[in-house]
């Protein structure tokens, strides 16, 4: 995962922020690269952790070469080709191997009408340098959050509420308190509401745009469809289902750094692991947690589904001190109120994983 942040000033001039110090906040999203960029009205912020085109042609913020827009994203297009190959049948060139500037151009060519083309997991921030104004927009289900807040001055935005937090606007906004009844109900806060008032998470496959005035449209370019009745039963649905997910998991293999996986005792990781090993990936290494209580260990699960699959497994095991010694690194990876004591395996399994690998499905 990447980070971006950045604001939008209805009054031109320099911010007001400290913007190596909210950059500073998403830096374990993005070790390997950080750029800023900025004129007399906005300004953007970006993390990068390489996973397509390594090298410095994909660095962001991303600049168009007119130098009218620019773009910071995170996250991945998975039909990044598909679609620069449409646009180069347009005419348009490419210097970079990687999705950031097909995104670009797509945006540039498409506008919002790019969003419903694209098939990834994805939060970003194009700003129009000549209308002044700043689109943010998020994936279908939501995966990369994008939360952003409107203040009489300007908009903040940031992959991390604690980045709204840190900003001068953020810190004059008190605590919505509706957010917080659906906190202390859930024990998250669930898009579009965030913790200050006048902030929100931008929903999912939504979109909103920015004028340098202060208005604002936006609309939704996907939704989950209702439930509607079963048109496809028996080996038929089942070869349908297993068709999706294989494709699913096949997409999420293109990567110019090693791809690893989890595994757990559970249903999902074993079915991703052996999708994987069906797109013909071989010398799969898998990371297990394991614990010394027998409620919560899944491990001999997990060594039984590796040993039938025939991959490498890495098993680390962890005590309940362990688990409390990660709490301030949990509080600080924690950019708002989250009461899912799973933050802790998760971490510690990416943790063991990231020493040798950058993406881990």
């Amino acid at each position: 995962m990447c980070g971006i942040a950045g604001e939008l000033r209805f009054e031109p001039g320099p911010s007001p922020a400290n913007w190596a110090e909210i950059s500073q906040l998403m830096s374990r999203r993005g070790p390997d690269d950080d750029g800023l960029w900025q004129d007399s009205s906005c300004t953007l912020a970006f993390r990068r952790l390489a996973i397509l085109d390594l090298s410095a042609r994909g660095h962001q913020p991303m600049v168009d070469p007119s130098g009218r827009y620019v773009l910071v994203f995170n996250g991945e297009i998975y039909n990044f080709r598909e679609i620069r190959a449409e646009l180069e049948a347009r005419g348009e060139h490419f210097s970079s191997s990687g999705d950031t500037q097909v995104l670009l151009r797509a945006l540039i060519h498409w506008d919002v009408a790019a969003l419903e083309r694209l098939n990834g997991i994805f939060a970003l921030a194009l700003y129009d340098s000549v209308k002044k104004s700043l689109l943010l927009a998020r994936d279908h289900a939501g995966i990369k959050p994008l939360y952003y807040l409107k203040d009489e001055r300007g908009i903040v935005f940031g992959s991390q509420f604690n980045q709204i937090l840190r900003h001068p606007w953020g810190r004059q906004h008190s605590i919505d308190q509706d957010s917080l009844r659906l906190y202390l109900r859930f024990g998250y806060v669930p898009a579009p509401f965030a913790m200050l008032e006048q902030s929100s998470m931008l929903d999912q496959g939504s979109w909103i745009r920015f004028s340098a005035t202060g208005e604002s449209q936006g609309g939704t370019y996907w939704s989950f469809p209702y439930p509607l009745a079963p048109s496809l039963r028996g080996e038929e649905a089942l070869e349908a289902v297993n068709s999706v997910v294989r494709d699913a998991v096949d997409r999420q293999m293109v990567s110019d750094v090693p791809v690893g996986a989890f595994l757990s005792g559970g249903i999902d990781s074993p079915l991703v692991v052996g999708k994987i090993l069906e797109t013909g990936h071989s010398n799969l290494r898998t990371y297990t947690i394991a614990t010394d209580e027998a409620a919560s260990d899944e491990s001999d699960d997990a060594r039984r589904y590796a040993e039938q699959l025939g991959v490498e497994q890495v098993i680390h095991s962890i005590t309940p001190d362990d688990a409390l010694a990660l709490l301030p690194d949990v509080i600080e990876a924690s950019s708002e109120p989250f009461g899912d004591y799973s933050m802790f395996p998760t971490m510690l399994v990416s943790k063991f994983s990231s020493e040798e690998f950058t993406v881990m499905l």
